[in-house]
């Protein structure tokens, strides 16, 4: 059964985007071993070719795909809010296989989980990330609150799930799904002022989990002195931006400690000599 819905674009150009796609080779790919995700990149917008896109979180049914329309309401409500939300402009569906089409976003991947054994790629990117004026690591901290304060739910694990632009600031991409709680599956109710506390430190170079893929330790030794150095001290600048982000957002210094004291939290924080 063909599912369609158009938000921010007309059936025609959504239609002649999909069929565009069929004689392209896909830019991104985001395979979770269940709905195999190919991104197809256009200048203004991403087509998502995807299966199982008839489930939230990959348990919540959505055959009717209403929760997924849902999500696209909400998407564009913190858009109109002036969050840097990426929302959903159409979605395509048959039988549960299909298309997502959304704006696409600005700038480049906050880190490029396949650029990071490049040593030129890794210094390049602290440096342009230690150069973001404050406001738009307060907004990052700021929006962040709203989106999961509004019941969505962020894969904070990828980095690559989040752009920055000089001008935009932080975007947030791969928001497909509320929260578990949106679902009735949990009576626990994400806190945005918790999350950000525990997760808006991913602006800082480190592994997110190491113990999967360990690309810091590879890295390090293949720096020189000056180039150690460099690195060091432009992600203290980015750690430190991040500190007062949160701050100047209402979290306490006495939660921010306690998150930096989870060895979970920047697991690499003592290598990176951040602590």
């Amino acid at each position: 059964m063909l599912i369609e819905k158009y938000f921010s674009i007309d059936r025609k150009n959504a239609q002649d985007l999909i069929n565009a796609t069929k004689d392209m080779t896909n830019g991104k790919s985001g395979d979770n071993g269940f709905q195999n995700t190919k991104v197809f990149l256009f200048k203004e917008y991403a087509v998502l070719k995807m299966q199982n896109m008839n489930f939230r979180n990959v348990t919540v049914n959505d055959n009717s795909l209403k929760h997924l329309e849902r999500l696209a309401g909400t998407l564009l409500d913190l858009q109109s809010q002036g969050v840097n939300t990426v929302p959903v402009s159409a979605f395509q569906s048959n039988d549960g296989s299909g298309y997502i089409i959304q704006p696409r976003a600005k700038g480049t991947e906050l880190y490029d989980r396949h650029k990071l054994n490049d040593k030129s790629y890794v210094l390049k990117q602290v440096e342009l990330l230690s150069l973001a004026p404050q406001e738009h690591f307060d907004k990052f901290v700021a929006d962040t609150v709203k989106i999961i304060n509004a019941g969505v739910s962020v894969d904070f694990m990828g980095k690559d799930n989040f752009f920055y632009h000089k001008v935009i600031g932080f975007q947030f991409i791969d928001l497909n799904a509320h929260n578990d709680y949106e679902y009735g599956l949990t009576d626990f109710k994400p806190d945005g002022l918790q999350t950000a506390a525990y997760y808006c430190f991913l602006p800082c170079y480190f592994d997110t989990a190491p113990q999967h893929r360990d690309t810091v330790s590879e890295l390090l030794p293949e720096l020189t002195g000056e180039e150690y150095t460099f690195l060091i001290e432009h992600n203290r600048i980015i750690f430190n931006k991040c500190i007062a982000a949160m701050m100047n957002n209402g979290i306490t210094k006495e939660l921010i400690d306690e998150v930096l004291s989870n060895d979970r939290i920047i697991p690499q924080k003592k290598l990176l000599e951040l602590v």
